[in-house]
């Protein structure tokens, strides 16, 4: 494994959950961001990740880039690198949707509560077998020999639409980030073209009102 995962934006919670999930399967990885302390930086230093300043060097070498979705060419000196100099890089949500293909993918979206489910899921699965996941809240565990991954799945920008796992919690549907979304039906939109995704199975909450207006398409309880 020569090859080395460089993340824009490492202290993230999403990316440094990630960051720390390939570390634990074997992979190479570092990361770049700013010099301010972040509470996910210590799981990062103990695992012994390397946590640069930006620096358009960073992506010298064999390495595939992972870039957080606030950096752009005009604040981000390694993504102005990149874009100039033709080196392709993944946002987070992309790598995401690649990544999963290995496994049984087990999503989790919703409004509210998709970090606290997303936990609950992966504990009890990690307690039946060897199981991989990521959560919001930057925690994140990779097993080289792990059948099954959970994430958790966020609708901000319709981030969750490269996803395509086979199965998937929905929670709930509610109006949020009304900086990008304009209205309670447009982010109904936004999870009913997700769960379209979805290849097995759907799980949704039967009391909410949103989700008792989404067809039935696959198996859906």
């Amino acid at each position: 494994m020569s090859k080395t995962y460089h993340f824009i934006g490492i202290k993230g919670s999403g990316m440094s959950a990630l960051a720390l999930m390939l570390h634990q399967m074997g992979h190479k990885v570092q990361g770049s961001d700013v010099e301010k302390y972040y509470f996910t930086q210590r799981g990062l230093e103990q695992a012994g990740i390397a946590i640069l300043p930006f620096d358009e060097k960073n992506l010298q070498g064999d390495v595939e880039i992972i870039a957080g979705n606030a950096f752009r060419p005009d604040n981000n000196v390694e993504i102005a690198y990149a874009d100039q100099n033709g080196i392709s890089y993944k946002r987070y949500h992309e790598f995401l949707g690649s990544f999963m293909r290995d496994f049984v993918s087990m999503g989790v979206a919703g409004a509210h509560g998709k970090t606290s489910t997303t936990g609950m899921l992966s504990h009890v699965l990690s307690h039946i077998t060897d199981t991989s996941f990521l959560i919001g809240d930057g925690t994140g565990r990779g097993s080289a020999n792990a059948k099954y991954f959970v994430f958790e799945s966020d609708e901000y920008e319709r981030h969750f639409m490269p996803n395509h796992p086979e199965y998937s919690i929905i929670t709930n549907i509610d109006f949020d980030h009304p900086d990008y979304f304009t209205s309670l039906e447009d982010v109904f939109n936004a999870f009913n073209d997700y769960a379209k995704q979805i290849t097995k199975g759907l799980f949704v909450y039967g009391e909410d009102p949103e989700l008792r207006k989404m067809p039935m398409r696959q198996s859906i309880t």
